[in-house]
Parts: structure tokens; sequence; C-alpha cells
């Protein structure tokens, strides 16, 4: 009897708030949890910054550990931002202020530079030759990570958490602390657009094309919206959600959401309807390694690829 209790409650219970899948597979690549992290496009590379093991590379096709990556000798880094270029040849991790350009497939070094003010996000561009950096001081820097100095300098009121690119590496975005997502021309070196929250951005993403950008801030509706002219072509009217991660399918049929509850959705960006969610699974059920905060995510068209906040990989089909 207690068991058809049991089964008649949860049965009601995924009727009323529909109940997600859970992962097909998961790997573990973190004991302790992620500082950082970000998968390749492909979702075959994942570069960490692991709480207590530094900086490492994995391939998670063979869910094997390539390289450990800090960023000197004999130390465990800090790896507070972490980005993998669109081709996944290269990699950049960063420690305060300095960062480094690695080769996925030797494993060195290949750059060593500095900011001018602490490093809380960044992106890489197809080959990795540049990179948009947002700095704690409200900064933003297009960055020729060969040469080594910026091509162009961008402002904020205050530090930008968030950046990201188009498939070609013109157009950026960046999102701040001073309630404003911006579109970056990256070849002239000129703001496109300029939106206006009325809470700090939590999350931002920009479409392949660099047509359309994704922003979500606390307590207010997220909206995908064109980014030359700032029009909402629909808007997710969930105001208590957490958005930590966020990606466009590379057609732009689709947007993929994670939130720091581990709820993962899918939305048709045509037909502004959720046509699919899955729940991350936490690692231990309760204590520091229970976070299952969606951290980065990769939309493969025939299943989505996740990066959570307690070190674990997961893959949900649709």
């Amino acid at each position: 009897m207690q068991r058809l209790k049991l089964f008649a409650l949860l049965s009601v219970t995924c009727l009323l708030f529909a109940c997600s899948k859970g992962p097909e597979k998961q790997f573990q690549l973190a004991t302790q949890g992620l500082l950082s992290g970000d998968l390749s496009q492909n979702a075959e590379l994942a570069v960490i910054g692991s709480v207590h093991h530094g900086g490492s590379l994995w391939d998670l096709k063979r869910n094997e550990r390539l390289f450990a990556w800090n960023h000197a000798a004999g130390e465990l880094s800090s790896i507070r931002a972490a980005a993998i270029s669109g081709d996944g040849k290269s990699a950049v991790t960063t420690v305060e202020d300095s960062m480094v350009l690695w080769s996925t497939e030797s494993g060195k070094s290949k750059q060593f530079w500095q900011a001018p003010s602490r490093i809380i996000s960044i992106t890489l561009n197809k080959n990795g030759s540049k990179a948009l950096m947002g700095l704690r001081d409200g900064s933003v820097s297009y960055f020729d990570m060969n040469k080594g100095f910026s091509i162009h300098n961008f402002k904020h009121q205050a530090e930008v958490r968030i950046t990201g690119l188009s498939e070609d590496g013109l157009t950026g975005i960046t999102g701040s602390d001073d309630k404003t997502a911006k579109i970056w021309d990256l070849k002239k070196g000129a703001l496109v657009y300029s939106m206006a929250l009325t809470n700090q951005i939590k999350n931002i993403a920009i479409s392949a094309s660099g047509k359309l950008a994704f922003t979500t801030a606390q307590r207010e509706d997220s909206i995908i919206w064109d980014t030359t002219t700032g029009e909402t072509k629909f808007s997710l009217p969930n105001r208590y959600t957490n958005y930590t991660a966020s990606t466009f399918s590379e057609d732009e049929t689709y947007l993929s959401l994670g939130t720091f509850q581990g709820k993962i959705k899918r939305w048709n960006i045509k037909s502004g309807t959720e046509t699919a969610s899955w729940q991350a699974s936490p690692r231990k059920a309760y204590g520091g390694a229970a976070s299952k905060a969606i951290i980065s995510i990769a939309d493969l068209q025939n299943e989505i690829v996740v990066l959570t906040s307690d070190g674990l990989t997961q893959t949900f089909k649709p």
C-alpha cells in the first residue's frame, strides 16, 4: 500500500511539475568541484579550473585527463576563467590578471600575457588568435593573443562578468554589473547596441551569425533579442530562475539553458516554445559536492552535454 501511495504521489508530482529526464551518462573530472570550466563546441574537450587540483584539459571521448595546466611550476593554480577556441586547438586559462594560451594538441603553453586588471571572463575566437576579455575594472579588451596587445578597448561602468563571440569573431557581447549587455563591432571597434536592464546581468549568449543575443538578469524576464535593433524575439517569463549557462545551436534553431539548480531546458527560437528539459544529477546528495549548477553547455543537436560545478560532465538525449 505504501508503494502504491508513493507511486501515485510521484505521478501527480510529474503531472504538475513536468518531470525532467536525467543524464544518459556522466563522468567525474574533479573531486571537490570547479572554479571554472568550458566545453569545446563539439563537446570532445573540457578545460577546467579545479578547486584543489589546479587547471587541466580532458578528453571527453576517452574520459581521460590529457594535461595538467598551471601558471607556475610546482603550484596548483586557482583558474578563475577558462575558454576553448572554436576549432578546439587552443585554450586559455587565467589567474587574477595573468593568462596563458595553451595548445590542446601538445599541451604546451604558447603565450603568456598580463592584463591591466583582474580577468573576470574570457572568450576565444575560432582559431584562438583573439580573445574578448571582461575585466574587474569595467574594461573590455579585444586582445591579440599572438602579439600581446589590445586591438580595441571598450568600457562598462562596473566589472564585466560575461563575454561572448560570434562564429566569425567579429561581433562580441559583454554583460556587466552596470546592468547592461553590449554588442560590439570588433572589426571597427564600435558599439553596435546597448541593452539596459534593471538588475545585474547573470548570463548572456550570442548566436553563430551574431544576429541574436540572449540575456538574463535576476528577477527579470530572460529575453532573446536582435543585436542590431534590440527588438525582443521572445521572452521567458520566469523571473526566479537563475540561468548560469546558455548556448545557441549552430543553426540557430535552439537555445539551450542551464540553471543554478542543474535544470537544462531547450527552447525552439522560432516558435518560442520549450521543446525539452532535463535534470542534472549531483555527485553527492548533500555537502560541498551536492552543487550541480551548470557552468558550460554544448548543444550537439542529437544530445546536450553540460559541465557542472561539482566537477561532472553529463550527457542528455532529446
